[in-house]
């Protein structure tokens, strides 16, 4: 079982008591946002045709369902950590310059080139209030690699969700309209039933700094750098 275990079941149990959800207009044009398009993070792209094919079965699942909005798989990934927006003077709340993204980007390369690589794998599915999920179960790694990211970054946002409180996932649907709420929580439900425990593991080696471009659509990923994990093991 993961670390984070009882904080993915906690999850589920919330989502379990939802009456409506964070629509897509919420995230766009909420005051995070405030009209900024260009978000950084650093993150792990799922591109193993093998766990690729293990999570279609699942998004086939919830295509369909009024105001579910599956995402592209050339999105799928899981967010190791946020970053902030990246602006022309970085003096904004959660905003980064090119020139503070480059110290960023350097003490990031440094603290990824200490770190081992890791064993990753694919849990069942699950969903917050603004997108549906598949859970990430990595023994605490990704978690741990957001703690130290946050001790170590120069300036980067703090979440109220990062550190100890940071939950490894896949986002694979976001949400339109409420329509279909209840239809979701019993397809995902069933889903859970069935595949209760972990599937496909993946090797992950790097992890990416990349810029998304946030709109109606479902946001484009530009990637920046790519930095290995070499730390001994």
């Amino acid at each position: 079982m993961p670390d984070a275990a009882p904080e993915f079941a906690a999850a589920w149990s919330r989502f379990q008591t939802l009456q409506r959800l964070r629509l897509i207009p919420q995230t766009l044009e909420s005051e995070w946002t405030q009209g900024r398009d260009r978000y950084l993070a650093l993150l792990i792209p799922i591109d193993d045709p093998q766990v690729i094919a293990h999570i279609r079965p699942t998004v086939g699942a919830i295509t369909g369902i009024p105001g579910v909005e599956p995402y592209p798989e050339v999105y799928w990934h899981a967010t190791v950590k946020g970053i902030g927006f990246l602006t022309d003077t970085g003096s904004g709340r959660e905003e980064v310059s090119e020139a503070q993204l480059e110290a960023i980007a350097e003490a990031a390369g440094e603290c990824f080139a200490a770190q081992p690589g890791f064993e990753a794998t694919i849990g069942p599915a699950n969903a917050f209030d603004e997108v549906v999920i598949m859970e990430v179960w990595d023994a605490g790694r990704i978690r741990a690699l957001n703690t130290l990211l946050l001790e170590r970054l120069p300036g980067v946002a703090r979440y109220p969700f990062d550190g100890r409180y940071f939950l490894p996932h896949v986002s694979i649907a976001r949400f339109s309209s409420d329509s279909g709420l209840t239809e979701l929580k019993e397809v995902l439900a069933e889903l859970r039933s069935e595949k209760p425990g972990a599937g496909r593991s993946f090797q992950v080696g790097f992890v990416d700094l990349i810029v998304a471009q946030l709109s109606e659509e479902a946001p484009r990923l530009e990637p920046l750098g790519r930095y290995e994990l070499r730390g001994p093991r």
